[in-house]
């Protein structure tokens, strides 16, 4: 492919469009046209692909109008035909989940050739949603990573999440669309959802040489698709054409090219090393061949990938709590061979000219040896030995068939059935040794191994779906079912029998909350160790039963404005390891409604709104976490001794002096039904979400566009585990009353089908918030040498919990986070949330200085990120209605106490704590500091540079581009995350040393090689 091709491609296919919002897993598109100065009844219009052959013919309406729907994406000859005579005809771009305008003005017989021209506003009134739509071959010239991240972060309104949700820093992490969490995206290929559904957290994904086209969907969805409060990343791969085509590519990110990182310290940077970057390195080498032709010439065609991967990523890590334990292992994981080798393969079929059949499969399978040392945080020298290692098994197998049906001209019939496979599991090859860590400020404990967990841990989601469309008049109206049936097994038995031994310190005067009714208090008058042990294990098999019924009504009131009436209803069920079923939603219709309006007719500007409600399934995490037969128990001990060998304890004892008192049980054997664990009166999670926006071409080169943007919770969906909750938490709408049953016997069934009612009052919890607004402004320009486009987005975050997940504890349990697990843990929550970056700025493009030689550029600046002071106790803290026995709360407690007008050293305290009113007054007297949400200031600005150089050649008459990319060229390392536990984990008044240390940066510079042959 020359220079000038693959800039006729960016041109027709990097741009920023309000799409149409009707098919966010849609792999096609559509060609919507009209005929004008003449009698639309006298001709027929046909839509001819030159690169397969394939042709539809359809016939005007009485009004000139005419619709080629669901057509594979690509260019499409569009010829009006009059008596068997061509009297006009046009070349169409038809581009992912999109309607191509063709529009005709014929004023005499002759043939009116149209001449195809890129702008940035589709051209037509019949987009109402926001998005970016861009080619693989125009992705191929930007410095972006070669993942579905990168391309996702070039649209508008998108931040970069927590990268602490990745495996290490040196990835790029998810994103988080609106304000969302990472956690609330959806991902498709080809009509295939491909997202992680354990947790929301990921996509399966395929080789970029495998995808034709990326669209990134950042609001106004309609009402054929939901499952998602986020984003949606949609891509359709390549299929086989005509002619045989060949291509051979090799990609280098090496070891050598990857700058050095940063350090944090403890205590203010004065202490001892938290986070370490400075040995850090990431390296791959992809080779990658791929082929597609006809089978049968114009009838079937096959398009087939395979990539030999080897990468490298070796970095230093921690065995303990995130946030109070530094790095003390490094981590060597490898993947190469046979155990990485990706294959895919789309077939396609043209049964005839108005039915199509395609078939497409892809295993990305990924097995990794993980190997780990010891490493001495201060010094950074690890051991000469590893501790032992782990088989990593990631990715998995999917497949699907579509069908693709025009019965008639008017009438479009298309049905799905597909499957995903997923593995996450981690076999340690030492079992026997149990994970060991220690926290104190001088840490002598040290471990025989990594720890891990031993079991199967995988998912399977069978998917179906069937899609009526029919044009009638004005009107084209759809309507469908989607049915997902998600299937996971994880068992978790831990190396040692031990899950995770914690070494700790106290100061005089602290305590720590063990459970609901258990404290203990340091009061000998110094610093007191102790060690923490935790068990959990359990598990199974469990599954959810995801239904939808859709239905919506495009409606062209006259030739300047459409509008969207649609409508949807999930039905969301999910069900543990006894079979039991413990979640049951069946909500109302949710509403989906677009209005677009073109104000002049002209296709140079239009003016367009969106209103939506969209749920949010519950994640298969919780049916893991709840129902999955998991015992979860933390016991506190004091200790004399350490084993040398294993690292374990020696001489110890419950440090309350009794083993329930000092045990803190978290889960139980056993999986409740849906009276107990779900409120009779709850809703699903859900967000409703306006647009307003604005769109106009100002010439031939410039268009502009302005969006406003409001996002709000309308109900939270997230477990109480307070004082009313039974043995199981319970899933509430927080701020609202509820009726669930009491289940002491573990049957996972009300005890004596009693179904108890409590007030809003009595639970104590505040309503849910979570509001996003935003404001993003674009200019886009396109020449036949520039191509670039500048965004701004100004956003506000705001609520009292930011959604699925917890960025600012990287809690990973999806819809069961901390938040609201009782009333303490809300006081004080409001405030601006972990994705509220206020300002990002987006600046990207391509500069062809030679019909050969292209030079692209991306570069970002983002503010920074909220930053909290988390505490461990709370003024009420034994007030079993307010506090419970774990969680990060707004208050810090300063060791002193008031008594009797006096401030003294709690550790000083007259009252007897063996008495239960003498240690109420005491809690009494204890004095706290507060700060809300956010009051701890913001991480840095964010600001990255990325620069490439594409050089296109011809060797041996085979066309070839080699390219190189800088990452970071400027090498900008500021953090994007820092340590916000104030206090030691469920010690209060302890102060953790490594508050505020930073936890990760950004990725330091590093470069890509690329060599690419075309046959």
């Amino acid at each position: 492919m020359t220079s000038k091709s693959i800039w006729r491609i960016v041109v027709a296919t990097m741009v920023f469009v309000a799409t149409n919002a009707y098919a966010v897993g849609e792999s096609t598109g559509n060609i919507v046209g009209s005929l004008s100065n003449t009698t639309a009844a006298q001709y027929s219009i046909t839509a001819a692909s030159p690169a397969t052959g394939r042709s539809r013919t359809v016939t005007a309406d009485s009004s000139g109008s005419f619709r080629f729907s669901q057509l594979p994406i690509g260019e499409y000859v569009v010829s009006v035909v009059q008596n068997g005579t061509v009297v006009a005809r046009d070349t169409i771009q038809v581009a992912l989940d999109a309607n191509a305008p063709a529009r005709f003005v014929l004023a005499d017989e002759s043939i009116e050739e149209i001449i195809a021209t890129a702008q940035a506003i589709s051209g037509d009134t019949y987009s109402t949603d926001s998005g970016l739509v861009i080619d693989s071959d125009a992705i191929a010239i930007l410095p972006v990573a070669r993942n579905l991240t990168a391309v996702s972060m070039l649209a508008p309104g998108t931040v970069l999440g927590d990268s602490r949700f990745s495996l290490s820093n040196g990835s790029n992490g998810l994103v988080s669309f609106g304000g969302s969490s990472v956690a609330e995206n959806s991902c498709y290929i080809n009509g295939l959802e491909v997202t992680n559904t354990r947790q929301g957290l990921g996509c399966g994904s395929v080789p970029f040489e495998f995808y034709e086209q990326f669209q990134v969907k950042t609001g106004g969805y309609s009402a054929q698709f939901g499952r998602t409060t986020g984003g949606v990343l949609n891509a359709v791969t390549k299929s086989g054409t005509n002619e045989w085509k060949f291509t051979t590519g090799l990609y280098l990110e090496p070891e050598s090219g990857y700058e050095g990182g940063k350090k944090s310290f403890a205590n203010d940077g004065s202490g001892n090393v938290f986070r370490d970057t400075t040995d850090d390195s990431y390296g791959t080498n992809s080779l990658v061949l791929t082929a597609g032709g006809p089978i049968i010439k114009d009838k079937l065609f096959f398009y087939g990938i395979v990539e030999q991967r080897d990468t490298v990523q070796n970095f230093s890590d921690n065995t303990g709590r995130e946030a109070y334990a530094p790095d003390d292992e490094y981590r060597e994981v490898t993947a190469d061979g046979s155990d990485n080798l990706f294959w895919g393969t789309k077939i396609d079929w043209d049964i005839t000219d108005n039915h199509q059949l395609s078939a497409f499969a892809y295993s990305n399978r990924n097995d990794a040896t993980d190997v780990h040392y010891a490493r001495n945080p201060n010094t950074g020298i690890k051991a000469a030995t590893s501790n032992g290692s782990f088989l990593r098994k990631r990715g998995g197998d999917a497949y699907n068939f579509t069908y693709t049906g025009h019965l008639t001209d008017s009438l479009t019939v298309s049905a799905m059935y597909g499957n995903i496979q997923t593995e996450y599991v981690s076999d340690p090859t030492n079992t026997v040794c149990p994970l060991v860590t220690d926290s104190r400020a001088n840490p002598t404990a040290v471990g025989c191994g990594p720890g891990g967990n031993i079991g199967a841990n995988n998912d399977d989601n069978t998917q179906t779906r069937f899609d009526i469309e029919w044009a009638v008049g004005n009107h084209v109206i759809r309507a469908g079912l989607d049915s997902q049936q998600r299937d996971s097994t994880r068992i978790v038995e831990p190396t040692g029998g031990i899950s995770a031994i914690v070494y700790n310190t106290f100061q005089p005067g602290s305590s720590i909350v063990i459970n609901n009714t258990s404290t203990y208090t340091n009061t000998t008058g110094a610093d007191q160790d102790y060690v923490s042990q935790r068990i959990f294990i359990g598990g199974g098999s469990f599954s959810s039963e995801l239904d939808a019924y859709y239905i919506e009504d495009e409606w062209q009131l006259n030739d300047n404005v459409v509008l969207y009436l649609g409508a949807r209803k999930d039905q969301l069920a999910n069900f543990g390891t006894t079979g039991l079923q413990f979640v049951d939603f069946d909500q109302d219709w949710a509403p989906r409604l677009g209005i677009s309006w073109d104000p002049k007719g002209d296709g140079e500007s239009k003016a367009y709104a969106t209103w939506g409600r969209y749920y949010l399934p519950v994640a298969n995490n919780t049916n893991y976490r709840v129902a999955a037969n998991i015992s979860d128990q933390t016991t506190y001990y004091t200790f004399t001794g350490i084993d040398g060998a294993t690292g374990v304890p020696t001489g110890t004892a419950p440090i309350t002096g009794d083993l329930a008192g000092s045990t803190s049980v978290n889960s139980f054997v056993g999986a409740p039904g849906v009276p107990v664990f779900q409120a009779q009166e709850a809703d699903p999670f859900y967000k409703e979400e306006l647009i307003l926006g604005y769109e106009r071409t100002l010439n031939d080169e410039y268009d502009i566009g302005f969006r406003f943007i409001s996002r709000n919770v309308g109900a939270t969906l997230d477990d109480y585990c307070g004082f009313y909750s039974p043995v199981w938490c319970v899933m509430v709408n927080p701020g609202f009353a509820g009726s669930w049953g009491d289940d002491n016997d573990f049957d996972g069934e009300p005890d004596g089908g009693i179904i108890n009612y409590y007030t809003a009052e009595q639970i104590n919890l505040p309503k849910g918030k979570n509001e996003y607004t935003s404001v993003q402004m674009e200019l886009n320009r396109v020449t036949d040498r520039v191509n670039w486009s500048l965004i701004y987005t100004w956003g506000r975050s705001i609520g009292n919990f930011e959604g699925s997940v917890k960025s600012d504890i990287v809690q990973a349990d999806a819809g069961i986070t901390q938040d609201f697990d009782f009333p303490a843990l809300m006081d004080g929550a409001y405030g601006y949330l972990p994705n509220d970056r206020r300002h990002s700025l987006k600046y990207f493009g391509n500069f062809a200085i030679t019909d050969q030689l292209s030079v692209g550029w991306n570069a970002t600046a983002f503010s920074g990120r909220p930053l909290n002071r988390f505490g461990a106790g709370h003024p009420e803290g034994d007030d079993p209605v307010q506090f419970g026995s774990y969680g990060d709360t707004y208050y810090i407690f300063t060791n002193t106490c008031n008594e009797g007008g006096v401030v003294i050293n709690c550790a000083n305290t007259a009252l007897d704590l063996n008495d239960p009113v003498q240690a109420a007054q005491f809690q009494d007297n204890k004095i706290y500091n507060f700060g809300g949400r956010g009051s701890a200031g913001r991480t840095p600005w964010n600001i990255n540079l990325d620069v490439s150089l594409n050089y296109d050649f011809t060797f041996s008459d085979i066309d070839m581009t080699a390219g190189f990319q800088v990452f970071n060229i400027l090498d900008i390392q500021e953090a994007n995350s820092q340590n916000e536990a104030f206090e030691q984990r469920r010690t209060e008044g302890t102060l953790n040393q490594y508050y505020g240390a930073a936890y990760a940066w950004q990725a330091p510079r590093h470069y890509r090689l690329s060599l690419l042959a075309r046959f």
